[in-house]
């Protein structure tokens, strides 16, 4: 039987927390544990199976642009939108393809920015404002799920070489 990829990180993580942090005197060692068992826990949540965070990521940056081009059809028919990378299966992607999507929707929501910018007489300053909105929340929204998908950092015990 094979232990999942987080069952070898915890262990990982128990074996230098039980057996090595134990035997170790300098608090310079110590932190620099500390920071070894930081980095696994960061691999953990981010290793190539754990793909969970990039579908959201992907997922939710696809959602913004089909109600920023829905929003710009219905409120302004006559202004032409560039085009938008078209939205793929998500759910059998692979880690390599939903970092290739990630940078891709990113490139199309910061061209949107500039187009919106290039068009803000034909749009209107308030539908220009609330499609700026619009692209700005999902970039806050990326760094909310890269954060929830992110272990706490030990700082403190890094630089104590103390378990808090």
């Amino acid at each position: 039987m094979n232990n999942s990829f987080a069952r070898l990180i915890d262990g990982m993580n128990a074996t230098l927390r039980q057996e090595v942090l134990t035997r170790l005197d300098d608090e310079f060692a110590r932190g620099q544990v500390y920071g070894v068992i930081n980095l696994l826990n960061t691999f953990k949540v981010r290793a190539d199976w754990s793909a969970g965070f990039l579908r959201e990521e992907v997922g939710k940056h696809f959602d913004t642009l089909d109600r920023f081009a829905a929003h710009v059809r219905d409120k302004a028919p006559a202004v032409r939108l560039p085009e938008l990378p078209a939205r793929p299966a998500l759910a059998s992607a692979a880690v390599a393809d939903l970092l290739r999507l990630r940078d891709e929707v990113n490139g199309a929501i910061c061209t949107l920015l500039g187009w919106l910018e290039a068009q803000q007489a034909g749009l209107g300053a308030p539908l220009a404002a609330e499609l700026e909105t619009l692209l700005r929340d999902t970039m806050r929204a990326e760094i909310a799920i890269e954060l929830k998908n992110s272990p706490l950092p030990l700082f403190a015990e890094m630089s104590s070489g103390r378990e808090s």
